[in-house]
């Protein structure tokens, strides 16, 4: 479990809640504002269509560091969202019409207390504040989640490039501590352990020597 809470996990899974929400809000105002040229069911395809069309174009700016980058993926991103904000605004004025025409005063006099709005323009305003300020949250929140994931993936292949340095400096200073020359004393040492028989033959040889020189002598 605590692998899972880390900065990343907790911000991915915030915006994943938030774009679902606004997905499903959507999907359901959708079929009202679609239903205005369509029956029914064509209505509710053509919502779907659209929320799966933004779905599938999120998931491609977030997995693919090239599309993140490009105009098109973003240019589609904005274009369903705008469409998600005018069913949102729609549906939204829709009901506030038929339902609660009434309780727009409630809004009306503490907000705009010194302005004279008709009564109109501040059920616009109403709809377009329920409508359109979560979609575009939304569509902010994936720029900065792009952005996020971007980073990361910097910050990583970095700590990797540099890893991969350390352990090449490491195999390097081993072939040279394996490669290393000894000191002059070192050599000849190693050179008896690995010769026995030629400092026999050197010690017989010195031996030989005394004894020639023990034979002249006498």
């Amino acid at each position: 479990m605590k692998k899972f809470f880390t900065k990343r996990n907790i911000y991915i899974t915030l915006f994943a809640i938030l774009y679902a929400v606004v997905a499903l809000v959507s999907l359901i105002h959708s079929f009202s504002f679609f239903g205005l040229a369509n029956n029914t069911g064509m209505s509710i395809m053509l919502g779907t269509a659209f929320e799966i069309g933004q779905a599938a174009v999120l998931f491609a700016i977030l997995t693919s560091s090239k599309d993140r980058s490009r105009f098109m993926p973003w240019a589609l991103m904005t274009l369903l969202t705008l469409v998600q904000i005018i069913g949102n605004v729609f549906s939204s004025y829709k009901y506030l019409m038929q339902h609660n025409v009434g309780d727009l005063q409630y809004f009306k006099e503490p907000i705009f207390v010194w302005t004279d709005l008709p009564d109109n323009v501040t059920t616009v305003l109403v709809t377009y504040i329920v409508g359109a300020v979560l979609p575009i949250v939304a569509l902010a929140m994936t720029a900065m989640i792009a952005n996020y994931l971007e980073d990361n993936s910097k910050n990583s292949s970095y700590l990797k490039d540099d890893k991969t340095t350390d352990v090449i400096i490491e195999e390097v200073d081993k072939e040279d501590e394996e490669t290393n020359v000894p000191i002059e004393g070192d050599v000849e040492k190693i050179i008896d352990e690995d010769n026995p028989e030629e400092e026999i033959y050197e010690d017989d040889h010195e031996k030989e020597n005394i004894n020639e020189s023990h034979f002249i002598n006498i």
